[in-house]
């Protein structure tokens, strides 16, 4: 299969966690009504529940919980792959930042666990959430997918290590806040083009974050953006063009990794 149909859902965290998980069913609906049936879906981080340090002790569910048995019913009702973005999975007493990979018949094919966690000045997510240890790297029946959630898209070490085992699509789940659109017009379309990858991005959309959804091609260009509003957006990828793209450039094949230093 060359060809792979995606869609990127843009969706907003509000207080109310069950509304949140229908609506994001009803975008996905609404996409397929409109677009047709699709290969792959992403969605956003967090936008289920959001842990602070505040709330820590009062959010987060297992793995078997009502957001992994949400999607998987939606993966098998409707015959499609789904990155499901994030949610606060609680595990051994701990949070992570957990996004789920489910294929057409509702089964787990994976999990990852964000690695790279937002540590700043003014807020540091290690004070709640517990960072992951591996890649996120799935393999679906149509397209193999790296996954790099939110503040990850930064880390060109880490999108270039996925670039290297050979994936189709980069998946971006974000809670990307504003005032930083540009910036993520940016970070994402620079990913796809310095990479050479497809890019599926689903950011937030609410009074915190500006959407910006957009799914963008190995030359960095978008083949499409959402509104600004809840929403979601459908493109076509084709491998083959990205294969071409890699071959034109040899980017990869000029490499000369024994002269960096990334430690």
């Amino acid at each position: 299969m060359s060809m792979v149909r995606v869609m990127s859902v843009q969706v907003g965290w509000t207080p109310d966690k069950e509304d949140n998980l229908r609506r994001a069913i009803d975008l996905i609906e609404r996409g397929i009504r409109q677009y047709g049936q699709a290969d792959l879906i992403c969605l956003p981080e967090f936008f289920y529940e959001s842990p602070t340090y505040k709330n820590r002790d009062t959010v987060g569910e297992p793995l078997e919980g009502s957001f992994c048995q949400t999607f998987s019913r939606c993966a098998r009702e409707h015959g499609v792959n789904i990155v499901t973005g994030t949610f606060p999975q609680r595990k051994e007493g701990r949070l992570y930042n957990t996004c789920l990979a489910i294929d057409r018949q509702g089964n787990l094919v994976g999990t990852y666990d964000k690695v790279h966690l937002f540590d700043v000045p003014d807020r540091k997510e290690s004070d709640y959430l517990t960072a992951g240890r591996d890649f996120g790297i799935f393999q679906f029946d149509c397209c193999k997918v790296g996954v790099a959630i939110c503040y990850e898209v930064r880390f060109c070490e880490y999108l270039r290590t996925l670039a290297l085992k050979d994936i189709d699509l980069l998946a971006i789940p974000a809670m990307f806040y504003r005032p930083r659109q540009d910036q993520w017009d940016l970070l994402v379309r620079g990913a796809a083009l310095n990479h050479q990858l497809y890019v599926a991005a689903a950011n937030q959309y609410n009074k915190y974050c500006f959407g910006r959804s957009q799914i963008i091609d190995p030359c960095g260009l978008p083949l499409a953006q959402a509104s600004d509003k809840e929403d979601v957006i459908f493109s076509y990828i084709d491998k083959s063009y990205q294969s071409e793209i890699r071959r034109e450039l040899a980017v990869y094949e000029n490499r000369v990794p024994q002269v960096y230093d990334l430690k």
